[in-house]
């Protein structure tokens, strides 16, 4: 469904593009036809607009293609054995599976969802993973020079801005700007206590670091009594307190103590067992200006930047090379992808 006729496209059809070329003009060219086809008074059919996106999706994907055919680092003979799959649903949602032929059968790689959006992204399906390259006797379904050329085709889908949502898909992903949930310990909360002399009034208060995230807590009796219903708490950026007006007699001559949980970078053991593992591999670890900002400085002289950011209950990683996939550094220093699997909050999204 594309009409050959039209300039524009048969520039897009003979043109030598990049792949960052070739999703931006492949795209727009989609859209203009999209508003074209819906304004008709002659088309008036889901199925007829799926058919469209379906066109243009397979004509991206041959141009994608095209572009891996010029990228020094995949051989033709590897290319010869990758063949894109492309598949429309409805009229908004497509995608294109990278397949590779074995000597054993098809092996599905990854796929490209929705690329003619904004949020395309990539979903991997066999690429490596964490747990694989960091175990004892690993045993990858890939050459080592079939990596190498994974990687860089993955490299060159960066460039077009198609990137991994999750570290669970693979490590075929730059380690710059690496974001994932981590944990927080949480099984020494802050406390305060204050003794109650009277019925009536009683306030708790405490100072906390004013990039923290309170979670939660309790109000607590000698005997482990939970009166936090009898109060309201009040939160500013340094301080949390806790006031009531209505203490019983029953909490005279008692204590009550204030037992709160944070997020911050005080209390996340990810950072500690950074520390752990660099000092185990004399990697020096130091703390950067700005809360929870941490820095390696590797052998290469290359600098390892670590952001835990409580409110978005989030481990960044910063790398100045920002192509340099986690499988790249890791072969470099194993130690980096140990650490990864210790903090990760979901081991198992790696099996």
């Amino acid at each position: 469904m594309l009409n050959l006729r039209d300039s524009k496209l048969k520039s897009i059809l003979t043109s030598l593009l990049t792949a960052s070329e070739a999703r931006e003009q492949v795209t727009n060219h989609w859209q203009n036809a999209q508003k074209s086809f819906k304004s008709s008074p002659l088309v008036n059919s889901q199925a007829a607009e799926t058919s469209l996106l379906a066109s243009y999706t397979d004509l991206l994907g041959d141009k994608l293609y095209q572009a891996l055919t010029e990228v020094s680092g995949v051989s033709a003979d590897f290319l010869d054995r990758i063949w894109i799959e492309s598949a429309a649903n409805t009229p908004e949602q497509s995608g294109l599976k990278f397949n590779l032929e074995t000597k054993t059968g098809t092996l599905g790689l990854f796929s490209v969802m929705n690329p003619l959006s904004d949020d395309g992204h990539l979903v991997s399906e066999n690429l490596p993973t964490l747990l694989q390259i960091t175990a004892k006797d690993a045993e990858l379904v890939f050459t080592q020079a079939e990596l190498d050329q994974l990687s860089t085709i993955i490299k060159v889908l960066y460039t077009a801005d198609y990137r991994f949502l999750s570290i669970d898909d693979t490590v075929l992903q730059p380690i710059d700007q690496l974001s994932f949930k981590t944990k927080y310990d949480n099984t020494q909360p802050l406390t305060t206590t204050v003794h109650v002399d009277e019925p009536g009034n009683v306030q708790l208060s405490m100072d906390i670091d004013p990039n923290a995230v309170v979670v939660g807590y309790q109000i607590l009796d000698d005997a482990g009594h939970d009166w936090m219903d009898l109060g309201t708490e009040d939160l500013t950026k340094t301080t949390f307190s806790w006031a009531s007006t209505t203490i019983p007699d029953e909490l005279v001559d008692h204590n009550l103590t204030l037992q709160l949980n944070l997020r911050s970078s005080n209390n996340s053991p990810a950072l500690d067992e950074l520390f752990v593992t660099a000092s185990n591999n004399a990697i020096l670890m130091r703390q950067l200006p700005g809360n929870g900002h941490y820095e390696l400085v590797l052998p290469n002289k290359q600098p390892l930047t670590v952001q835990v950011d409580p409110k978005s209950d989030t481990l960044k990683l910063g790398y100045p090379e920002n192509t340099i996939q986690i499988i790249e550094l890791n072969k470099q220093y194993p130690f980096i992808g140990d650490w990864l699997k210790q903090v990760l909050p979901k081991k198992p999204a790696f099996n």
